[in-house]
């Protein structure tokens, strides 16, 4: 290793993430995103349908409305 490179640990820290929707430095207290303006964006993106979770479930199995768990 040469003098000048440094180990990743002190060329990233975590404290030095940056915000998903701007890309500005996050604040810790609304980690991980730097306001609450960018915090509501997600959040709008999440309920408008734009980030999708992928499944293994069918249609079938998901819209017929009975609960899998046995009593």
């Amino acid at each position: 290793m040469s003098a000048s490179a440094k180990p990743p640990a002190a060329t990233s820290p975590a404290t030095g993430s940056s915000c998903p929707i701007c890309g500005r430095p996050t604040d810790p207290a609304l980690r991980p995103f730097c306001s609450h303006r960018c915090a509501d964006v997600d959040l709008g993106r999440w309920l408008g349908g734009v980030y999708r979770v992928e499944s293994a479930e069918t249609l079938d199995e998901s819209d017929d409305g009975e609960s899998r768990e046995s009593v």
